[in-house]
């Protein structure tokens, strides 16, 4: 078999390998990697197995990144929305809540309302890609929640989820920040069934509208015909904010 011949079924092995790195990084770097791919193997008909994990690790190490952002996303819209769980429990007489004679804001209504208007706020910066907005909102709702006495383990994990994101620039694609917009709304129904349900377990049903918010984004990904443009970077190094 002459070196064409065999060229042929690996670069037809390797085309079908390299689905596995993001579509962007296909386009910009594809045809590239595969002429060094077909360079290293030459000779031979299927990769070897020393440059299937480099591609498997580069995939892995492309797509990170835009997971550990979509989880983040969907975490603060099932955090942001839960207050509609606890706001259906307390019209329905199933919790009471009332301000101690020491607490800063006598009002109830607003001493639960502003805190979840600040964590929606964050949830809808944060889609639509103001990552300067999204970190000035945590660090209010944060200083607030101290303030009144009222911090939470959840606003904790939000404040540390979003300082991770600034450093390993887990930054927010647009690609599906219409549905996660939408998945909002589609939270803010789950936790009121949950309550209506009387099967209200904050820790549970976070966890599990997470989930539901993580898979419609990621569905909403894939079934977008537009493709999510690089972000720009600034003179740090760092993509500038919108």
């Amino acid at each position: 078999m002459s070196p064409s011949e065999r060229r042929g079924p690996l670069e037809r092995r390797y085309r079908r390998l390299l689905r596995l790195l993001p579509a962007d990084h296909r386009t910009a770097r594809g045809e590239e990697l595969l002429g060094l791919l077909l360079d290293l193997d030459s000779g031979r008909t299927r990769p070897s197995l020393r440059q299937a994990v480099g591609v498997f690790g580069l995939a892995l190490r492309l797509r990170l990144p835009g997971a550990a952002s979509l989880l983040l996303t969907a975490f603060l819209v099932a955090s942001s929305t839960e207050i509609v769980a606890t706001a259906y429990q307390v019209s329905a007489g199933a919790i009471t809540v009332s301000a101690d004679s020491g607490f800063p804001i006598r009002n109830v209504t607003l001493a639960l309302l502003m805190p979840a208007l600040l964590r929606l706020a964050i949830a809808v910066a944060w889609i639509l890609g103001a990552r300067r907005t999204t970190l000035i909102l945590c660090a209010t709702l944060l200083a607030y929640s101290l303030a009144t006495g009222g911090l939470l383990v959840i606003d904790l994990g939000v404040g540390v989820g979003l300082g991770a994101a600034a450093v390993w620039q887990w930054w927010p694609t647009q690609r599906p920040r219409v549905v996660l917009l939408a998945t909002i709304p589609f939270a803010m129904m789950l936790w009121a069934l949950s309550a209506a349900w009387n099967t209200y377990l904050s820790f549970g049903w976070l966890l599990s509208v997470t989930a539901v918010v993580a898979l419609l984004g990621t569905i909403g990904g894939l079934l977008s015909p537009t493709k999510g443009r690089p972000a720009r970077r600034s003179g740090f190094g760092c993509p500038t904010d919108k």
